[in-house]
C-alpha cells in the first residue's frame, strides 16, 4: 500500500479508535497514527541494505517501479520471487511489542497502530493476490527466500511431506 494510503487510513481508524475510547487521550491517538504509518520504515531500511544507497526519493521510486511489476504477475508467478525482509511487518516484531507493552503502556499503542497498519496491508495482498507469508513472518520469508535461492541455484531442495 502506497504511503499516502497509509497516512490516509491511519488517520482515520486513529481518530475512529480515539472516538470510541476518547479516555485514551491526543498523545494516545498520536503515537496509535504514527505507528500505524511509520511501520514502512523498513521498506526503507530494506532499501537502504540491498542498493546502499541513502536516498529516500531514490527508495521510493525503487519501490514505485518493482510495485508496478509485482502488481502484473499471477499468483503462481508471485510465489517463485524471493520476497523483502522487512523486520516490523512480522509477528516476530508484534510479539516483541506485546512483551513491551508489559514494560509500558505506551507500547500497546504502538502495538495498535502496527494492527492497524496490517490490517490494510492484509486486505491489499488479498486483493492483489499476494502471499501473506511475506508480510506475517519474516523468519519464515527468510526460509522461503533461502530455499527458493538454492532451486534456482539447481540445487534440489527436499520439501517436507505432509501426512496424509
Amino acid at each position: 500500500m502506497l504511503p499516502s494510503s497509509h497516512i490516509f487510513l491511519g488517520a482515520i481508524t486513529s481518530f475512529f479508535i480515539f472516538i470510541i475510547f476518547p479516555q485514551i487521550g491526543w498523545l494516545a491517538f498520536l503515537i496509535i497514527f504514527l505507528s500505524s504509518v511509520l511501520i514502512d520504515f523498513d521498506h526503507y531500511l530494506y532499501y537502504v541494505v540491498k542498493k546502499k544507497d541513502f536516498s529516500l526519493m531514490n527508495a521510493y521510486a525503487w519501490f514505485i517501479k518493482n510495485r508496478d511489476i509485482w502488481m502484473a504477475l499471477s499468483k503462481k508467478e508471485k510465489e517463485k520471487f524471493q520476497q523483502g525482509i522487512i523486520i516490523f511487518h512480522g509477528i516476530e516484531c508484534w510479539i516483541l511489542l506485546i512483551l513491551l507493552t508489559l514494560i509500558s503502556r505506551w507500547f500497546l499503542f504502538v502495538l495498535i497502530g502496527v494492527l492497524v497498519h496490517m490490517v490494510f496491508d492484509f486486505i491489499e495482498l488479498y486483493k492483489n493476490n499476494s502471499p501473506f507469508y511475506i508480510k506475517f513472518s519474516q523468519v519464515y520469508t527468510h526460509r522461503k527466500n533461502k530455499r527458493l535461492k538454492l532451486e534456482n541455484e539447481g540445487v534440489r531442495v527436499k520439501k517436507r511431506v505432509k501426512p496424509a
